[in-house]
C-alpha cells in the first residue's frame, strides 16, 4: 500500500492526533517511501535563500573550470546576470572546498541549477567527509520586524532543536565531527533568555531579544550576525543561517532542507500558543544541548512539529522520512539506507 493511499498528500491531516494503530501503520508505510525532487515547493513569494555546499576534492581546478562554464552557459541562455555560483577554498580542511549559490527563490529553474551543480560534483567524484557542512541562509524578511514573531520562532526552535538536528543530518545517521566546533546547540542559551524575556516592548525587552539574536558568529547552530544592530531596531537585507545540516551533494536532500527550514521560519506568522510552547520547553529542559539525546527518535515530537509548521501531508511525509532515516539510533557517521528517489 502506498503511503498516499493511506493519507492524501494534498490534505492536512493532524498526524499527531492519530491513534496508535494508525501511527504505527503510517510509520510502516513511511519505511517504503522515497522522497522525490519537486519542480517547486510553493513557498511564500518573499522567501529567499542561499546555499553553501562543502566537499573534498583532489581536482579543484577542474571543478572551478566547470563552475565558470556553468555560469557562462546560464548567463548566455537565460540572461541571469546576477546568478553566479562561486567556487572557493574551505579553510577548515586541507582538501576542502565549497560552492556557494547566488540568492535563490523557489522556482523550477533554480532547482534545475542545483541539480546540475550536484551532478557535476558527483561526476568529479568529490568526497563528503565527516567534517563537511551544508549551510543554508534565509532572508530575515520571512519573519519581519515583529518582536512577537521573532520570539515565537525562538520558542519553536528551542522546543524542537533535538528534532531539527537529527533532520539536518540529512542522509547521514549522526552529526559530523566539526559540528560541535562550528554549529553547537543553542537551546539552553535560548531557554535561559526566554525565561526572563517579556513583551512589554520597552528597551530592555528589545535588548534582551537582540542578545538572543547576536549569537557567536560561525560557532553556533544559527548565525544571526548583525540581524539586529546595537540599539533596538532590525537591520534590513540580513540573513539567518542554519549551520547544523551535514553536507550533501544530493539535490533532493538540499531541497528538503530548504523546505523544512523555510517553513520553520514562516511558522512565526502562524497563530501558535506561545505560552504552551514555553511550558513544553520547561518540561524538557533537562535534555537541552545533549548530542546523544538529539540522535534519539522521538516520533510524537516529530509529528507535533510537522503539524505545527506544515499545511499539507506531502511536506509532512518528506520531513518525517528524512528525520526517521533508518528508523534506528546510530552514533556513527554512517550513511542511511537510501530514502530518496534517484
Amino acid at each position: 500500500m502506498d503511503i498516499f493511499s493511506f493519507i492524501n498528500g494534498d490534505s492536512n491531516d493532524i498526524l499527531s492526533k492519530m491513534n496508535n494503530t494508525d501511527k504505527e501503520h503510517l510509520l510502516e508505510l513511511l519505511k517504503q517511501y522515497k522522497i522525490e525532487l519537486r519542480d517547486k515547493l510553493n513557498l511564500d513569494s518573499n522567501v529567499t535563500f542561499g546555499l553553501e555546499l562543502e566537499f573534498n576534492s583532489g581536482k579543484p581546478k577542474v571543478i572551478e573550470s566547470n563552475i565558470k562554464t556553468f555560469n557562462y552557459r546560464w548567463l548566455i541562455e537565460k540572461r541571469l546576470h546576477n546568478s553566479y555560483w562561486e567556487f572557493k577554498k574551505e579553510t577548515s580542511s586541507p582538501a576542502g572546498y565549497e560552492i556557494t549559490s547566488p540568492i535563490l527563490v523557489d522556482n523550477e529553474e533554480n532547482y534545475r541549477q542545483l541539480k546540475e551543480i550536484c551532478n557535476m560534483l558527483k561526476d568529479e567524484y568529490v568526497l563528503i567527509t565527516n567534517k563537511d557542512a551544508g549551510h543554508i541562509h534565509f532572508g530575515t524578511q520571512i519573519i519581519g520586524n515583529s518582536l512577537e514573531d521573532w520570539l515565537k520562532f525562538f520558542k519553536l526552535y528551542t522546543l524542537y532543536e533535538n528534532i531539527i538536528y537529527r533532520f539536518g543530518y540529512g542522509e547521514y545517521e549522526n552529526k559530523r565531527d566539526f559540528l560541535p566546533n562550528y554549529a553547537s546547540p543553542l537551546a539552553d542559551k535560548y531557554y535561559q533568555n526566554l525565561k526572563i524575556l517579556d513583551l512589554r516592548h520597552d528597551s530592555m525587552s528589545l535588548r534582551r531579544l537582540f542578545d538572543i539574536m547576536k549569537t557567536t558568529y560561525k560557532k553556533e547552530a544559527l548565525s544571526l550576525y548583525k540581524v539586529a544592530d546595537g540599539g533596538t531596531s532590525f537591520e534590513k537585507n540580513r540573513t539567518i543561517e542554519f549551520r547544523m545540516p551535514n553536507a550533501s551533494i544530493e539535490p533532493i536532500i538540499w531541497q528538503n532542507n530548504i523546505n523544512f527550514f523555510a517553513h520553520l521560519l514562516s511558522a512565526s506568522k502562524k497563530d501558535i500558543d506561545t505560552d504552551l510552547l514555553m511550558k513544553k520547553i520547561e518540561d524538557k529542559k533537562y535534555t537541552l544541548d545533549d548530542y546523544d539525546y538529539y540522535n534519539v527518535i522521538n516520533v510524537d515530537e516529530a509529528l507535533e512539529l510537522a503539524d505545527t509548521i506544515f499545511d499539507n501531508n506531502l511536506d509532512k511525509i518528506n520531513f518525517l522520512r528524512q528525520y526517521m532515516k533508518n528508523f534506528e539510533i546510530n552514533y556513527r557517521y554512517d550513511k542511511s539506507k537510501p530514502f530518496i528517489k534517484r
